[in-house]
């Protein structure tokens, strides 16, 4: 079974590759049904809709080459991890944290329930 941080890096990269490749709506769906996006615009995006067409924002506005650097992960009961990390685009770059959460039980699935960056 993997740590906490493999399974937060494994997931990292798949938000890099869907993101880079324009697979937004793919993208949304790594978030929870009422997960929530607190970016530096100041406003909040709740659900994966509003949070799909932040992201889809985003890329029309020329963000691209997203890479993310996990950074630390830490357990915070049975279903939530919070990381941590630090990100870079085409654009700038920034830090965040976001809170997952454990998606079915006794599984090592997790979604993004809480997104805050600056």
């Amino acid at each position: 079974m993997s740590t906490p941080f493999e399974t937060i890096d494994t997931a990292n990269r798949q938000f890099e590759q869907l993101f880079n490749s324009g697979k937004i709506g793919e993208l949304a769906n790594l978030y929870t049904p009422n997960g929530r996006l607190f970016p530096a615009d100041k406003n909040k995006y709740e659900g994966r809709e509003h949070i799909k067409q932040f992201w889809q924002g985003a890329r029309d506005v020329g963000v691209d080459n997203l890479c993310l650097t996990t950074g630390t992960v830490i357990e915070a009961g049975h279903d939530r991890l919070i990381e941590t990390s630090s990100y870079k685009h085409s654009l700038g770059q920034g830090n965040y944290q976001v809170v997952w959460k454990r998606i079915a039980e006794g599984k090592n699935e997790w979604q993004l329930e809480t997104d805050i960056f600056n």
